[in-house]
């Protein structure tokens, strides 16, 4: 077996123990993933899906996003607000990202999360919790 097909396994391996590990601290994710971009009328929209792997529902949350244009260049800022989140729930955020077609962008950046409470007023920190995919043709980074 190559170094390859252990390192494959290893992964299979640790994957299916995530069950038994989901009281772990490793196990508590702010999931984002970017699930698809569409042209709509000139925009291009974004559709995420959100999901809360934390102990706590989440009652606001607020992410600094930023856009990059094909050329690496910033296209945009958005600060995109939701909750509440509730605990092992998927949310669906879909909004507008640019006045211009999904093909201009190369690239999507989670900055910050500069607001992320609990119903209980406390903070979060999500920006340690983010673990962040995608589906689209451009990649969502942190």
């Amino acid at each position: 077996m190559g170094a390859g097909k252990y390192l494959q396994a290893g992964l299979l391996l640790a994957g299916s123990m995530l069950p038994w590990s989901a009281g772990s601290a490793a196990a508590q994710t702010l999931d984002i993933e970017l699930n698809r971009l569409e042209d709509l009328a000139g925009q291009c929209a974004a559709s995420l899906l959100l999901t809360n792997r934390l102990s706590e529902t989440i009652e606001q949350v607020r992410f600094d996003l930023y856009v990059f244009g094909q050329d690496g260049v910033i296209a945009r800022r958005l600060l995109l607000d939701t909750g509440p989140m509730r605990v092992d729930k998927t949310t669906v955020a879909t909004f507008a990202l640019l006045d211009r077609p999904c093909s201009t962008i190369g690239g999507l950046l989670v900055s910050d999360v500069p607001l992320c409470k609990t119903v209980n007023g406390a903070d979060l920190d999500c920006v340690a919790a983010l673990t962040l995919t995608s589906r689209a043709a451009i990649p969502l980074a942190k």
